[in-house]
């Protein structure tokens, strides 16, 4: 049993030294995918139904600023989309209005 519990702690820190941890919540209808920076920060928190990213997503730097915040709608951007560059500078470019995807318009001032 000793060795089982460290060959599973073994494995556990690898793949968090290698790239990051994921977690699921799930509940009934709905789960959500947080993912962790390999220092054990947050990176990445995304909801899904049925295997399909649905519902909010949110993506941090390394540092803990937002990456990116919006929601998806059976696996596509929709609405209101907000990029952030290292700095936590606003990026114009790519934040704005998504439908099916595709950016349609920029952030309302």
């Amino acid at each position: 049993m000793k060795t089982l519990l460290l060959v599973a702690s073994l494995a556990f820190g690898a793949v968090a030294v290698a790239g990051g941890v994921q977690s699921y919540l799930r509940s009934d209808a709905a789960n959500a995918q947080v993912s962790f920076h390999a220092d054990g920060t947050r990176r990445n928190s995304t909801e899904y139904i049925d295997g399909q990213k649905h519902g909010l997503s949110e993506q941090w730097h390394r540092d803990g600023k937002l990456e990116w915040q919006g929601h998806f709608a059976q696996g596509l951007r929709t609405g209101e989309w907000r990029f952030w560059n290292e700095a936590g500078e606003l990026d114009s470019e790519r934040s704005g209005t998504y439908a099916e995807g595709r950016r349609i318009a920029p952030l309302a001032q």
